[in-house]
């Protein structure tokens, strides 16, 4: 299991939208080992963003908008097998 920070967006509801790019130009869903890295990285964010907020660059947004959630590894999930054509 792994930890991701979730945002709200209109379109798609809750959507991990962070990401990285470990410089192979593949860009990569970022997810983090524990809760407790989880919510120092949503942590880190808001102190990152809070004087493009002050200074109008971006718009504000609260935590509200964000959480953490537990998610299946993908890795160690098993694909859906159809059987005679249903799912």
């Amino acid at each position: 299991m792994h930890y991701e920070v979730q945002h709200y967006t209109l379109a798609q509801g809750w959507r991990n939208t962070w990401s990285y790019d470990e410089g192979d130009g593949v860009i990569h869903a970022e997810t983090f080992a524990t809760q407790a890295e989880a919510e120092a990285a949503l942590d880190e964010f808001f102190a990152d963003i809070a004087e493009d907020i002050a200074a109008g660059f971006c718009p504000p947004c609260t935590r509200d908008e964000f959480r953490i959630r537990c998610v299946p590894d993908p890795a160690t999930v098993e694909p859906a097998v159809a059987a005679g054509g249903a799912l």
